[in-house]
């Protein structure tokens, strides 16, 4: 059975990267195609992901999109003039360099029957730490839940993404960095945002973006992780990572230059 899927009078999109975006690491020209075509129309975008300051550097020079949030909600940047890019943090820079040597103390000090790789964008990264378990290493589930569990343990906070677990500390994430940014960057209150922003995403780590905004999208590769999730998307689109995104567009592109045709076929959850 399909769900009709209204967005009514959104105009704002906040996109998590990692397997939303990217389809096996690689931006397919239809999702780029996509994302070009909603900053046509006039929809601002804004991708929200656990990805590293290096990654989004290139992500706001070259992509059209308003800002990107990094790091989890570590921080976002924008453009102030075609060249010119603006880094705002959560907190303090120093502070945030502080608190990511500890983790980095942390992690290496981990006594555990296996030894965690740090993500190979480690050294890119401002704020928070990124262990790799689904990228260029491979572990089990076990292995991933020992690992988060030990972390947490040490009073980190964590973040399963579809290839990292995101370390930190701190009081932010996805959506306290999104609801920050609408206000400083579109002139937008949390209640005004959450009318007019969707969300779409692929993992556990973006659930406190399912949480906070009620027009929420998950690509069809979401469906493994929902059975743990707590916070899921309003409907998820028929395929997976970033054709899944382009199904997305398309039908809201539709409903906003043709309301009266079919609705794309988005399954409720």
């Amino acid at each position: 059975m399909t769900n009709s899927f209204n967005f009514g009078q959104a105009d704002v999109l906040f996109t998590d990267v990692d397997d939303t975006l990217t389809t096996d690491g690689q931006l397919l020209p239809e999702t780029y195609l996509a994302l070009c075509r909603l900053a046509a129309a006039g929809i601002r975008v804004i991708p929200v992901t656990g990805g590293c300051a290096g990654w989004c550097d290139q992500i706001i020079r070259t992509w059209p999109v308003t800002a990107v949030i990094g790091e989890g909600g570590a921080f976002y940047a924008e453009r102030t003039a075609p060249q010119t890019v603006r880094w705002h943090y959560w907190n303090d820079a120093a502070g945030h360099k502080r608190d990511q040597e500890a983790i980095l103390t942390a992690v290496a000090a981990l006594d555990l029957d296996f030894e965690p790789q740090l993500a190979s964008d480690q050294a890119f990264r401002y704020v928070d730490v990124a262990v790799d378990y689904n990228q260029q290493q491979s572990l089990s589930s076990e292995q991933v839940a020992v690992l988060h569990n030990a972390l947490v343990g040490r009073g980190f906070n964590v973040r399963q993404s579809s290839i990292h677990l995101n370390v930190w500390l701190g009081d932010f994430d996805k959506s306290t960095m999104a609801v920050r940014v609408g206000q400083e960057v579109l002139g937008l209150d949390r209640q005004a945002l959450q009318q007019r922003a969707v969300f779409i995403g692929d993992a556990p780590n973006d659930e406190s973006m399912f949480r906070c905004f009620p027009l929420s999208v998950g690509v069809a590769n979401i469906r493994k992780h929902l059975p743990g999730m707590t916070h899921r998307p309003a409907a998820v689109v028929s395929q997976r990572s970033g054709l899944g995104f382009a199904e997305m567009a398309e039908n809201w592109l539709r409903q906003r230059t043709e309301s009266d045709l079919p609705q794309a076929e988005i399954h409720p959850v």
